[in-house]
């Protein structure tokens, strides 16, 4: 059910009332009067798609991808915590860019993709205006992340390329403007192909069907969202990548260990672009050329029934390939790409357990200042201490020298007795004094 007609890989051929009945969607829409013995189309379809081992595998990867759905929100819901503070921190268009695909991913995961694997498995949530709007949000969401992935490498691409001119081509109030237009454009193809009819859910089994003679607005959808801007990104990539390497095997003209320190940080940043952009090639890429192939190469219905079940496989697994892209970018955001790898892991050591929120949820600078207050406190009262001593030290001093006046100390004299006028200290004089000098 990931968009047009990806559903019906399992499903064709049963849809079997009203004016007109789907034969097939493997290939375009193609209807037939309702003549068609319903018996042979039943007859085909337990023939051809009754496998009970298919059941198996799709029941199966339905659960383990809804499960890794909501784990992939989380990622993506951290990602996007972190591109706008890293993006207010350094101002860094690149950020801005990573926030709009991120948005565009979790479109997919919070919404599209869970209710996607759910009306598959339960039959009550077969309806159709539930389906429309699963149908709507998901290509909405495939075109931001395919068009915000292709900007990413082209303010890369004018960052390593044209550096001198980076400022003025690629500033924040254009970057934001060209992640507006993304959204503008997206909503805007979409929502008229939906308004006028051109996509429309036929029967509530969610299958996608398009209007006669307007096929075509599928193939712009495509090659417009999908195709160009992933293909494009990965030439972009590959370029960047391959210049950064050359740049690094150069000879180094001046501080060689500068100079080595500068390109290894534009490897490490271009290696997130690099990786993320390959991971969307191979998943994406794949199952859009099969379903141009489909349209225009072979027919369906001239197919043998283990052709058709050969078929069938190869176009869910990369249905299934398809889904786990938004599911995966977020962790190779998060993994590889180092300022979210440590915002998020400061994010998530910071988390308060138990007792240490009464440590962890204050400031970094709150347990210095405590501790630095308490030592000045410390210093002020061993000041005042020795200040108290020094001058008790000074009155006994001048107590001492007031009574020495006449001096106290007889001395032998022609007359029988004399007084020195400079006492020598006594013995326990002089032990006070050394005492007070070391507590000061």
């Amino acid at each position: 059910m990931e968009e047009l007609l990806s559903l019906d890989f399992i499903n064709a051929s049963t849809t079997l009332e009203g004016s007109t009945t789907t034969v097939s969607s493997i290939t375009s829409i193609v209807t037939v009067p309702t003549s068609v013995p319903t018996t042979e189309a039943y007859a085909e379809y337990e023939e051809c798609y009754n496998d009970p081992m298919f059941t198996i595998f799709t029941y199966t990867v339905d659960d383990m991808l809804l499960a890794a759905s909501m784990a992939a929100t989380v990622f993506n819901v951290m990602v996007i915590f972190c591109a706008i503070k890293l993006f207010k921190r350094s101002g860094d268009t690149m950020h801005l860019f990573i926030l709009n695909m991120t948005i565009g991913d979790l479109v997919l995961t919070i919404f599209c993709h869970p209710n996607e694997l759910l009306i598959r498995k339960h039959d009550f949530l077969q309806q159709k205006h539930l389906c429309a709007v699963v149908h709507y949000f998901n290509w909405i969401g495939l075109a931001v992340s395919g068009l915000s992935l292709t900007l990413l490498n082209v303010d890369k691409l004018i960052y390593f390329r044209w550096p001198l001119n980076y400022d003025r081509s690629m500033s924040k109030r254009r970057a934001g403007m060209f992640c507006i237009a993304i959204w503008v454009l997206s909503i805007g193809f979409v929502s008229y192909c939906w308004l006028f009819k051109i996509v429309y859910i036929y029967h509530q089994d969610c299958s996608l069907q398009m209007a006669p003679n307007k096929k075509f607005f599928y193939e712009i959808f495509t090659m417009l969202f999908c195709v160009l801007p992933v293909t494009s990104s990965l030439i972009v990539s590959i370029y960047l990548f391959n210049l950064t390497r050359s740049k690094r095997n150069a000879p180094n003209v001046g501080d060689p260990s500068v100079m080595k320190n500068k390109v290894l940080a534009q490897v490490k940043s271009l290696a997130f672009i690099f990786a993320t952009t390959t991971w969307t090639s191979c998943s994406l890429l794949p199952y859009r050329i099969v379903n141009l192939a489909r349209i225009h190469l072979f027919t369906w219905s001239e197919l043998s029934c283990e052709g058709k079940q050969r078929m069938n496989w190869i176009a869910w697994i990369l249905v299934y390939l398809l889904t786990l892209n938004p599911i995966i970018n977020p962790l190779i955001t998060s993994l590889i790409y180092a300022p979210y790898r440590l915002t998020i892991k400061k994010f998530l050591v910071n988390i308060p357990v138990g007792t240490r929120f009464l440590y962890n949820n204050q400031p970094e600078g709150a347990l210095q200042s405590d501790s630095s207050f308490a030592s000045i406190r410390r210093n002020r009262n061993r000041r005042s201490s020795c200040t108290e001593l020094a001058s008790l030290r000074q009155s006994t001093e001048v107590v001492r020298i007031s009574m020495s006046e006449p001096p106290v100390t007889p001395m032998k004299s022609d007359d029988g007795f004399t007084f020195d006028p400079n006492p020598a200290p006594t013995a326990v004089e002089k032990k006070n004094q050394v005492q007070v000098g070391s507590r000061c």
